[in-house]
């Protein structure tokens, strides 16, 4: 089958063609990929940043999100059988990273998807996976309350735009940065409050909010305390899925996996209307490199969808 791999962290991932399908094991279900996307987490896998974290076996196929029809299903399968259309997210931990979801084909374990409701185009729920259930788990840690003020990092991006969404659905008033094009897409989004980026978010925050914001969303400080903790009220909360929120009462640094119950609210919040996931740009599979070097060299709104079939 065809799929992008990288043979050697850091090197540029590459397309083959070659690559032996997989076989779904007891538990485990073959997709048929139609439909994948771009996430931080794929550029990370491809420097080797979680060798530490996880066992990885060379090469690695990229891509964690994934959307399809099931080809085949597994000793002990019951939730989906042969023809469904699913969508998921290939798990980090529990085997070594190897297999990936920018392939033709992906084995993986039956808690990591769900069937895929109809009205859902497919392009959507390739895109919809890792991003929204992350945001799902972020928004749930910040137990957001009618009247509650949420300062969002990164609201332009995947895992920010859903989380502003689900943030003023659930009745907050909701501030983020944003560049002045960004503006009229994050007021789209939910987006209350837009301050400017850089060294003057923490002054504007301060400046309409002298006491501080209920909760801080930080998606973007990646592997050290977030910057705008002191904007935050005594007895706020935050909440990071980049490991940015801290330790102590009310912090909380979210480890996403796979897990059908968010897939679950992920899917009922997509057909009821309560989230839309922005889709910025689309590449074929051939070009999924170019695709994760769009995301890692230059400004995004939403997510950066991939198509496999």
């Amino acid at each position: 089958m065809r799929a992008v791999t990288v043979s050697e962290f850091g090197a540029p991932p590459v397309v083959r063609d070659g690559v032996p399908e997989p076989v779904a094991g007891p538990g485990q279900v073959l997709v048929r990929v139609r439909a994948s996307s771009v996430n931080w987490l794929d550029a990370d896998v491809a420097h080797g940043m979680f060798t530490d974290m996880a066992p990885h076996r060379l090469p690695v196929t990229l891509g964690r999100d994934f959307a399809g029809i099931v080809v085949a299903a597994g000793e002990g399968v019951r939730t989906v059988e042969v023809g469904d259309e699913v969508f998921g997210a290939v798990p980090m931990m529990g085997r070594p990273v190897h297999e990936g979801a920018w392939a033709e084909f992906i084995a993986t374990g039956e808690h990591t998807l769900i069937s895929k409701p109809a009205v859902i185009d497919i392009a959507t729920a390739g895109v919809a996976a890792l991003a929204a259930t992350t945001a799902v788990m972020t928004v749930d840690a910040l137990d957001l309350a009618p009247g509650d003020t949420v300062l969002v990092i990164g609201a332009t991006g995947g895992v920010g735009g859903i989380a502003v969404q689900l943030a003023r659905a659930a009745g907050a008033t909701v501030l983020a940065p944003g560049l002045p094009e960004d503006e009229e897409y994050l007021r789209g989004l939910g987006v209350s409050e837009v301050l400017p980026r850089g060294d003057d978010v923490i002054a504007a925050v301060r400046k309409d909010h002298p006491g501080g914001v209920d909760a801080l969303l930080d998606a973007v400080t990646a592997y050290e305390i977030t910057p705008f903790m002191d904007v935050v009220r005594d007895g706020g909360r935050i909440a990071s899925p980049t490991d940015a929120a801290g330790y102590g009462p009310g912090r909380t640094n979210i480890t996403h996996g796979p897990c059908t119950e968010i897939l679950g609210r992920v899917a009922r919040h997509l057909v009821d209307g309560t989230i839309t996931i922005s889709i910025q740009q689309s590449y074929d599979l051939t070009d999924a490199p170019k695709a994760l070097e769009a995301l890692t060299l230059h400004h995004t709104r939403g997510k950066i969808a991939v198509r496999v079939a």
